[in-house]
């Protein structure tokens, strides 16, 4: 995928895995947040002073407290989004505190269907089935090409 040099990510999304479940939180019940009350990844926007690695790292501290030591950057999307991917090691689940959302909660693949789950998650669990299926099962490690993401290199992508 190409995109334009100057491109700056808008937001980011860190799929987080443990012992094979996707680690998602139940969004807050408000109006005024995006897609309330539904189950999402740690997600979020990119403040003026951030690049991309500063916000996901921003996000997964706001949002769980932790930020996971092998978390890595997929790539860009065609909208300007950074995606991440990292597993947690039992040390990392364990030191989770909740600080966005009502709840978190791990999720088999299977499980996935059976939850409300909307916005750019739903989407991409819907367009890319089989690599999420294969991220839980195999312990599949995806690539950001796997997503049909562009490379970030630190000052764009390429």
């Amino acid at each position: 995928m190409e995109l334009s040099k100057d491109v700056r990510p808008a937001g980011v999304m860190i799929f987080t895995l443990y012992m094979g479940k996707f680690l998602l939180i139940l969004r807050d019940d408000k109006p005024e947040i995006s897609f309330p009350n539904s189950w999402s990844p740690v997600t979020g926007g990119i403040e003026a002073e951030e690049d991309v690695f500063m916000a996901a790292k921003r996000e997964l501290i706001e949002e769980i407290g932790v930020i996971p030591e092998n978390l890595k950057i997929l790539g860009i999307s065609a909208k300007g989004n950074g995606f991440f991917f990292a597993t947690l090691s039992e040390k990392e689940k364990n030191s989770i505190k909740l600080g966005e959302g009502q709840k978190y909660d791990f999720f088999t693949f299977k499980e996935l269907s059976k939850i409300d789950i909307k916005g750019a998650f739903h989407i991409y669990l819907g367009r890319y089935n089989d690599i999420f299926k294969k991220m839980s099962k195999n312990n599949y490690e995806p690539k950001g090409k796997d997503f049909e993401l562009a490379v970030w290199n630190g000052n764009g992508v390429h």
